[in-house]
């Protein structure tokens, strides 16, 4: 009783508090460098990669209308009165000097315009580059080099050009600025440059400052990313969204469905799997596809597939942040040990496909997806596919009305144990949408199961206890979104709004008032 009491008063003291993530995300690519920088898919001030984005003299972090030495701003007018980065006093102002020769984060137009993770790169970042293929190429009538990595993934730089005084395409090439000037002639900015029509690149030449030029920035050496760590002494695969992944201790894997949809993984330890578990780091993981997370790849010349087909647990499933989810596509495909799921945590508001979801998971007796929202769903084609021991669906809506035969063909297909809640069982005849609802008996035939809970068991646990009083403070301090806790679940005396009343309403279940 202290500690319900404890936590009543801890709820009410903080209901005012508010917390705000404001932070940009950019998306990147990583094209399998050795360095393992991660470039950003477009330019600084750009919102797609064909986009030329915003022009920056060296050293200075916003465009301007007219780019020349008597508008640059680390000098007094000309290219030898420079008073920063300068490294001979014959162009410093008044013989100046500092010896700085890479941009501070301040001048920086990639930190500054993108955040601290950016920056503009570096020569040797540039350089590395040339370990990629290049190739001249036109994408969406913009000309520009494609890189293609090591790892297969492609990256698009477009011949911006350059500007000068007020001339915004002075110059057509590509120029790109890196974060340093040339040290043997300080005046002058160190870049990358290619030619229109011509596949090849040049590093490390020099232009002057003045002019303005795009920036592709790179994100900074540790920074956080979506990995799994697989420990075979435990057989447990985890995966974790932080900068810690070269300091694990088992083996890891980048999971990047977007930019590397491809990318073969759990080759070497696909079947010592048994228990897979979401860190609670992974709720800040901006991810919009979970394709593939259970599914490694496939080896056309052993013919093996790297399922986690001993898997028998995933915990933690309300770590996954899946409120951005569109792509639910194979998520758990053939977890052929797993015999029960619970995602009733998951906010699948936005999600578009969900084919192939559970496909194959042939021990599978029930799952709940009570919180499913499928009204944007568009593909749910073979969605419970060969579910041969699936008895149990647990969901509340009907869906059958929202998708067509083609969008759900062989939706339950081999689903022959499945029983609504009403009785209603599996018709070979019906692996469509068409029973995807609450049961409703002979009249309303249907596969799923209603699940109730009782009122104040915010969490859906099964109980009602301390825990529903955590579980209403996260919900206002967060949203239904991050916590997957839905506003009919924590209001729970019912008058519209979630606040301190529920918090009360929760105290005087528990104790019986």
């Amino acid at each position: 009783m202290k500690k319900i009491l404890f936590l009543f008063a801890a709820m009410l003291t903080l209901l005012s508090v508010q917390t705000v993530n404001a932070q940009n995300e950019y998306e990147y690519v990583d094209l399998g460098l050795p360095s393992g920088t991660l470039w950003a898919t477009c330019n600084v001030g750009a919102n797609s990669p064909e986009e030329f984005g915003d022009f920056f003299s060296w050293g200075e972090t916003e465009p301007k209308s007219y780019y020349e030495y008597s508008t640059y701003k680390y000098c007094m007018g000309t290219h030898t009165t420079l008073t920063k980065y300068c490294t001979d006093s014959a162009y410093g102002y008044n013989g100046f000097t500092d010896d700085k020769t890479v941009l501070d984060p301040e001048d920086d137009a990639a930190t500054v315009n993108m955040g601290e993770d950016w920056c503009t790169p570096s020569i040797d970042q540039m350089v590395e580059l040339k370990q990629c293929t290049t190739k001249w190429t036109e994408q969406n009538g913009v000309g520009g080099i494609l890189f293609t990595g090591p790892n297969g993934n492609k990256m698009f730089l477009p011949a911006a050009g350059m500007a000068w005084k007020d001339d915004p395409q002075w110059l057509l090439m590509g120029r790109y600025l890196s974060n340093e000037c040339d040290e043997s002639f300080c005046p002058n900015a160190r870049l990358l440059q290619f030619y229109y029509y011509y596949s090849d690149i040049g590093v490390g030449g020099a232009s002057r400052r003045e002019y303005g030029c795009p920036v592709r920035a790179v994100r900074a050496k540790e920074v956080s990313e979506v990995y799994t760590d697989f420990v075979e002494s435990t057989g447990t695969l985890t995966y974790y969204f932080d900068k810690w992944r070269t300091h694990r201790s088992g083996v890891t894997e980048l999971y990047d469905p977007i930019n590397a949809p491809d990318a073969v993984r759990f080759k070497d330890y696909y079947n010592k799997v048994t228990k897979v578990v979401i860190d609670p780091s992974m709720k800040k993981a901006p991810l919009t596809s979970f394709r593939n997370m259970s599914y490694g790849g496939f080896d056309s010349g052993t013919l093996t597939a790297y399922d986690l087909e001993n898997v028998t647990s995933f915990q933690g499933l309300e770590n996954l942040n899946t409120s951005i989810v569109t792509d639910m596509n194979s998520m758990f495909v053939m977890c052929s040990s797993l015999t029960s799921l619970d995602l009733s945590s998951f906010n699948t508001s936005n999600v578009t496909s969900m084919n192939g979801m559970f496909l194959g998971c042939n021990k599978l007796v029930e799952v709940d997806l009570t919180s499913f929202d499928v009204s944007n769903v568009t593909d749910m084609n073979t969605m419970f596919g060969s579910c041969s021991n699936l008895t149990t669906i647990y969901c509340n809506d009907d869906w059958s009305e929202g998708i067509s035969h083609d969008n759900s063909y062989l939706m339950f297909s081999g689903c022959k144990k499945l029983v609504g809640g009403n009785g209603t069982t599996f018709d070979s005849n019906v692996t469509d949408a068409t029973y995807a609802r609450p049961d409703g008996g002979k009249k309303a035939p249907g596969y799923f199961t209603n699940r109730m809970y009782a009122k104040g068991d915010v969490d859906h646990n099964g109980v009602v206890n301390s825990a529903d009083v955590v579980a209403i403070y996260n919900f206002i301090l967060s949203g239904e979104a991050e916590t997957g806790i839905s506003k009919e679940a924590a209001d729970v005396d019912d008058n519209g709004s979630v606040n301190s009343g529920d918090v009360v309403a929760v105290y005087n279940i528990i104790i019986g008032a």
